[in-house]
Order: structure tokens, then C-alpha cells, then sequence
């Protein structure tokens, strides 16, 4: 299964990368982003533990990493990781309009 990220996934990566990077240091933010590298590597593995939320958007699922929720579907062959937002956040503030 491939992986795809959606410039929104990608966007908020960035964000929390800078974050974690100016709170505290290189080391954790490449510790942080590695975690959530392997819970997209997981999810692409076998997404049955995950819950769905289709409220959000058609067959999205979700999963936790840390202080973030990953959002995702599954689309044929692909993983497409739709977002990765605080746990606090409002989500359905954040959803694709597709």
C-alpha cells in the first residue's frame, strides 16, 4: 500500500515540527516525528484497529500518536494521511471539504 500525505497532513507537519523544534530541541523533534512516521507506517500495515469517524469525511479513520491525531482513509492502493491535528483541536473545524 502506498502512502500519500495531503499538503494539509504535509502543512501540519511542518507546524508541529517548528514547534517541537523551538520548545524543545532537535532531538526531540526528530524523536516526535519519528513516532508519528511509524504509527503512518502501522496504520499502512493494517488500519482495522482503527476507528472510524465518518463525520469528519467519507471513511476516515483515526489514529493517536503522542499529543496528535492522525486522519486518514484508505483510497484503493493508498493511505492518504488527510491531517495530523492536536488532540484539543475542534477537528471538524479542520476537515477537507471533499
Amino acid at each position: 500500500m502506498m502512502l500519500e500525505l495531503t499538503h494539509a497532513a504535509l502543512d501540519d507537519l511542518r507546524s508541529i515540527r517548528a514547534y517541537t523544534l523551538e520548545r524543545w530541541g532537535s532531538n526531540q523533534e526528530q524523536v516526535y516525528l519519528d513516532k508519528l512516521y511509524r504509527t503512518f507506517e502501522w496504520i499502512r500495515k493494517d488500519s482495522s484497529p482503527f476507528r472510524f469517524r465518518h463525520d469528519l469525511f467519507p471513511n476516515c479513520q483515526i489514529a493517536g500518536e503522542g499529543k496528535h491525531v492522525i486522519l486518514f482513509r484508505l483510497k484503493a492502493d493508498t493511505l492518504q494521511i488527510v491531517r495530523v491535528l492536536h488532540r484539543a483541536m475542534d477537528f471538524k473545524r479542520h476537515f477537507p471539504a471533499d
